[in-house]
């Protein structure tokens, strides 16, 4: 069993790089010139991605940092509501509004 594993192993060996030098053949000057036909822009049939200018993506970036409060603030309402039910009784109740409140002025500044 270990002589074919070792006689396999000696078979990939030689094989992969054969394999690879048979692949990487020298391109002549006629191949290397572009192919006539439909380019790629002229056949997109979905909408474009306007370019962005790099203050436009830094906007974006600083947009999108700036979104750890809101969901912070929707994480620890659901939090809250939870061990508002938890307690149970009017304690809990009292926590779970408050946890309501909470995650709904998160959820409204993220989605502003």
């Amino acid at each position: 069993m270990l002589a074919r594993i070792r006689v396999l192993a000696v078979a990939v060996l030689v094989a992969v790089p054969s394999l690879a030098s048979a692949q990487s053949t020298p391109t002549s000057p006629e191949r290397s010139a572009p192919v006539a036909g439909p380019r790629l822009n002229a056949t997109t049939t979905a909408v474009r991605r306007p370019v962005q200018s790099s203050a436009t993506l830094q906007t974006t970036a600083a947009q999108r940092q700036s979104m750890g409060k809101p969901v912070a603030m929707m994480i620890v309402g659901l939090a809250a509501l939870v061990a508002g039910a938890l307690i149970g009784g009017d304690p809990g109740v009292l926590i779970m509004v408050g946890g309501a409140i909470v995650g709904l002025i998160g959820l409204y500044q993220y989605l502003k």
